[in-house]
């Protein structure tokens, strides 16, 4: 019984609910800003196109090739899936010459289902006004 327990456990930690929605602050924002800010983030003095990540507009506009980077709601239309999944050195993102490593096959899944679950943007935690919760329901 306990060896049942084990690896159910097991699994709810290995596979959890594919229907969740993938919060863009607490999931998306942070690989956007360690993996990509660097070239495509806020500070103009280091940023090396026109494609921002920090913000919406910017980052769902099309590029100058036609495409966009992100295509919500199909990963497999958007530039930035095809370029953190590229095997070619000369176009994969982040690259190497800037010191970051490629991301991991968990953030590349969470960019995936991201953008295929409409790759909603949120506004930054701290502009986003406190809601309080519902007030539970009290049985006397």
């Amino acid at each position: 019984m306990a060896f049942c327990r084990r690896i159910a456990a097991l699994c709810i930690a290995l596979f959890p609910a594919c229907a969740q929605d993938v919060d863009f602050n607490r999931q998306i924002r942070p690989i956007l800003s360690d993996k990509c800010y660097t070239c495509h983030g806020p500070d103009a003095a280091n940023r090396k196109t026109k494609l921002r990540f920090d913000l919406e507009d910017f980052a769902k506009a099309p590029l100058a090739n036609g495409k966009l980077a992100i295509a919500a709601g199909h990963p497999e239309q958007s530039e930035l899936i095809a370029r953190v999944t590229s095997a070619n050195k000369g176009t994969r993102m982040p690259p190497a010459y800037m010191g970051k490593d490629a991301l991991n096959p968990r953030d590349i899944e969470l960019l995936k289902t991201w953008i295929a679950q409409g790759a909603k943007w949120q506004p930054f935690w701290s502009f986003v006004p406190p809601q309080r919760p519902p007030v539970p329901a009290v049985r006397d």
